[in-house]
Formats: structure tokens, C-alpha cells, sequence
């Protein structure tokens, strides 16, 4: 019991000291895990609002594909990012493995499935009346898709939160392709790990307990907007 003590004791010291590499580590997080997931969300929208107007034409096989890559191990994603990014991969030239655009990389890939099929989800779930009223009153395939997107919304910004939280705590990708070089590609996820090999055990909670109110301020957005769709 003193050992977790002596530990929570020493983790709230590095939190309110402002300790360098914790902060750079929580930079590192958000930064890329909120670049990967606003990408793969711009992406993802349109296409699950795509597959769930279309949901009766077929394109069951597009919605398989994605949740294969929803449930790819993340380790599998991060040599897939590597091998595209190393030396001899056909990206090699741009020199972006083991930098934070790397981690952006494949947490972009992670998030971009999962938020495809929330996506279709959501707005498959839409009463049938809301794309053929777009259609009624002259709308195109992209006002349509627009209009259905709208109406999805609430389902849509779970499907982001939902992308976000798979990635704040990712560890695989982070290290596979980042490196976890200090002061630069490390995040805390990768700190904790480290720091535990070390036998810093502080610095690790320390990591450990931003991440979990990082974890628990996205669920409380996530119950929110919940709470919001029934009302």
C-alpha cells in the first residue's frame, strides 16, 4: 500500500509541477490523435452516410470490408504503416517514419473504419422520409447526402468520440512507426510503458491518470450527446 502511495504522491507532483516530458507527452497525444481522427471523420462521414442510404442496394460488402479493418490488431496496422514508410517502402523518400506524422498515419487508419461503420449505423437507421424528402424537393446526391448527414448528426459526433477514445490510448501504431523518441514521438501511452520498464512507476501513473481523465471527459461528451438523442 505505501508503494501506490509513495506513487500517486510523486504522479500529482509531475502533473502540477508542469514536469517537461509528461507535458510534451500530452501534446503529442491529443495532437495527433485529434489530427488522425478529424481526417479519418471527414472521410469516414460520407462515406457511411453513402452505404446507409444505399443500404438495400447491395453494398453490404463495403460495410464487411470495414468492420475487418475495425477489428485489424493494431499492431498488424502499425507494420502495414511501417512497411509503406520504411526505406525501401514505396514512401520511403518523404523520411516520415518515426515522426508524429507516422502516428498520424496509422491512427488515422484505425479510427477510419470504426467511424465508417458507426456512420452507416446511424444514419441506416434514419427514417427512409428523410432522403426522399431531400430527393422531393430537387436535391442532388450531395444535398441528399448532406441533409442525411444533419439529421445523423448526433450519431456522427459518437462515431468521432468513439474513433478518438480507440486512439488516445493506442499503443501499438505509436510504437511501431513513432518510436517513442523522447521529446518527440512520445506520447503517453508509450510513456507508461517505458517508464514501467524503467521502474518509474510515478511517472507512469502519472501518465496513466491524464490519460484516464482524458478517457473519462470524452465517455461524459459521449453520454451527453446519448442523453440528448432521446430527449
Amino acid at each position: 500500500m505505501e508503494f501506490l502511495t509513495e506513487g500517486f504522491a510523486e504522479a500529482f507532483r509531475l502533473v502540477t509541477s508542469g514536469d517537461t516530458r509528461v507535458l510534451h507527452a500530452i501534446w503529442v497525444t491529443v495532437l495527433c490523435t485529434t489530427t488522425a481522427v478529424t481526417l479519418a471523420a471527414l472521410a469516414a462521414f460520407p462515406l457511411g452516410a453513402w452505404l446507409g442510404i444505399h443500404r438495400r442496394d447491395g453494398r453490404g460488402g463495403w460495410v464487411f470490408c470495414m468492420r475487418v479493418g475495425m477489428f485489424t490488431p493494431t499492431v498488424v496496422v502499425g507494420l502495414l504503416v511501417f512497411a509503406v514508410l520504411s526505406r525501401r517502402g514505396p514512401l520511403g523518400s518523404l523520411d516520415l517514419l518515426y515522426t508524429q506524422a507516422a502516428i498520424v498515419a496509422g491512427e488515422f487508419l484505425l479510427a477510419f473504419p470504426l467511424i465508417v461503420v458507426l456512420a452507416h449505423g446511424a444514419t441506416a437507421a434514419l427514417d427512409r422520409r428523410v432522403t426522399e424528402t431531400a430527393r422531393t424537393l430537387g436535391a442532388g446526391r450531395f444535398r441528399t447526402l448532406l441533409a442525411v448527414m444533419n439529421e445523423a448528426r448526433v450519431g456522427l459526433v459518437a462515431a468521432y468520440l468513439a474513433g478518438f477514445a480507440r486512439c488516445l490510448s493506442e499503443l501499438g501504431v505509436v510504437m511501431t512507426v513513432g518510436g517513442n523518441l523522447e521529446m518527440r514521438t512520445r506520447t503517453l501511452a508509450s510513456t507508461i510503458s517505458l517508464e514501467i520498464r524503467r521502474g518509474d512507476f510515478a511517472r507512469g501513473l502519472a501518465c496513466g491518470l491524464i490519460l484516464l481523465v482524458l478517457a473519462v471527459g470524452t465517455a461524459l461528451l459521449a453520454h451527453r450527446l446519448g442523453k440528448e438523442s432521446r430527449a
